[in-house]
């Protein structure tokens, strides 16, 4: 990114060239600005309290006419120039330096201005920062409700993400937009009634779409939208201060980031939270597939599903992940108390004429279970109240680009797999147990099989009953009352 030299710019020798200005001029947005990465550090000590009531207010400081000084909600001090092109900026101008490199850097940008013949409009407001001898900018348009600059410049300079259509990019700069007046309400004068009673409209659908559909793409859940419905209603009753300025520009910049991401008014428009709208020429591996649903039994598909699911277009909506999360916390814990208690009963084996390596199939299938099962708490835990954003980095981490969630699909189903092979190992113990009782240690192996064969079909039975996938077509009884015909009514 370019950056601007202030000590070039305030050269007593003379004006800066029109050349010199447009390679040295830095450009930010309000989403990169330093607002949240300052490493400053306080030094507090102790101090007199004056006897009597005194005010403990800060001292006043002087300041140039023009220049007035606010606080943010949050307690960010910020300074307001109002001037032709006003001007907001962090900088702490009490300091004389830093004021002097803030108006070098305002003279430069007017000047850059005047040279390229720029005619900007009446309402916008203009952003400095101050980074050392350099100097950064964006402007904004309170009329149009968009951020811009003077250059033109490509999305992937300014952190913005790759877009279909000019409006599919006006809803990124609105964003950015309400996000500066987020972080600078205190100067404004009132918004206008329609701000809110729109951003109320927008809630209230969406309320509405959580509360008829399961697939809503709207970020927050009905319980939130509730809550921030009445929040904002309750600002139609008082008088509009910092306060109320600041909550609305945060939720309407949050709504065009959602407009942003579901393409809102173009062409191929999302319309449920799980439609792909993406090309994605990636195809995950059919013959992995296979082989771990076969080996989970099928615990590994309903894990691919379900992150499949969460994550549509490399997107992810904060209460689907901490559900999913939840769920499986659940389920790798009632698994880590199974597969403790389980091999209890496999000691007994080892004391039976059964098949030893069967017995410590069984444990080790059993130890696994309760080994993964530790290891995926351990790593999930701290996952299961993860925001959108800490979820997604999650989602990108494991993700694979030739197998997609397979693999971690698989890892997630180790708890149960490996219980289920303990279970099948104990039950082969059993057989083994009673046909040897059976046939007194003689002639044993039919016996076995024929049980092995036995529990086969009741498994086969069990599941035809059960699911929707047949394997032996066993018929299903359907019990229907069959209405007896009435004759028609005539109703002349």
């Amino acid at each position: 990114m370019e950056k601007l030299a202030i000590d070039d710019v305030s050269s007593p020798v003379a004006k800066p060239s029109f050349a010199s200005i447009a390679n040295s001029i830095r450009h930010t947005t309000s989403k990169h600005t330093d607002r949240y990465r300052k490493n400053a550090r306080a030094s507090p000590q102790n101090s007199l309290i004056a006897a009597g009531l005194s005010s403990y207010e800060t001292l006043p400081n002087y300041l140039p006419s023009q220049w007035s000084v606010h606080i943010h909600p949050e307690g960010q001090l910020y300074f307001f120039k109002d001037a032709t092109i006003p001007v907001v900026t962090e900088a702490y101008v009490y300091d004389p330096n830093l004021m002097e490199k803030v108006e070098r850097c305002i003279k430069a940008i007017e000047y850059f201005v005047l040279q390229k013949q720029i005619v900007l409009p009446d309402n916008i407001e203009l952003f400095i920062q101050i980074e050392g001898n350099d100097c950064s900018y964006y402007l904004i348009d309170h009329h149009s409700h968009m951020q811009f600059w003077l250059d033109d410049l490509e999305t992937n300079e300014m952190g913005i993400d790759m877009v279909t259509s000019p409006s599919h990019l006006g809803l990124a700069l609105q964003e950015l937009y309400w996000i500066h007046v987020e972080y600078f309400p205190t100067h404004l004068k009132s918004l206008a009634p329609r701000v809110l009673e729109d951003l109320i409209g927008v809630l209230s659908h969406a309320l509405t779409d959580h509360l008829t559909s399961r697939n809503s793409t709207f970020p927050y859940d009905a319980g939130e939208c509730t809550q921030i419905l009445q929040l904002l209603r309750s600002f139609r009753d008082q008088r509009q201060d910092e306060y109320a300025r600041c909550v609305t520009a945060r939720m309407w910049q949050l709504v065009f980031k959602h407009r942003f991401e579901t393409f809102y008014g173009e062409q191929h428009a999302r319309l449920c939270r799980d439609q792909a709208i993406l090309v994605d020429t990636a195809r995950e591996s059919c013959l992995f597939r296979i082989f771990t649903s076969l080996l989970s039994f099928k615990t590994s598909d309903n894990y691919v599903s379900h992150l499949n699911d969460i994550y549509v277009d490399h997107l992810v909506y904060a209460h689907q992940w901490q559900a999913f999360m939840a769920q499986s916390l659940r389920e790798w814990r009632s698994f880590l108390y199974l597969s403790l208690l389980t091999p209890l009963c496999c000691l007994l084996f080892f004391f039976m004429p059964t098949l030893q390596l069967l017995s410590a199939f069984s444990a080790l299938c059993f130890g696994t279970s309760f080994i993964s099962s530790v290891l995926l708490i351990h790593r999930h835990e701290v996952l299961e109240n993860a925001t959108a954003n800490d979820a997604l980095n999650y989602l990108n981490g494991v993700r694979s680009d030739r197998f997609k969630f397979q693999w971690v699909a698989l890892v997630y189903a180790f708890p149960k797999t490996f219980f289920l092979w303990g279970v099948i190992g104990y039950n082969s113990n059993c057989f083994v147990a009673a046909a040897v009782l059976i046939a007194g240690n003689v002639g044993w192996l039919p016996y076995f099989l024929a049980l092995v064969g036995i529990c086969l079909l009741a498994i086969i039975a069990f599941q035809d009953i059960t699911s929707g996938n047949k394997v032996l077509r066993i018929p299903t009884f359907r019990w229907s009352r069959v209405d007896e015909e009435l004759p028609p009514v005539s109703l002349v």
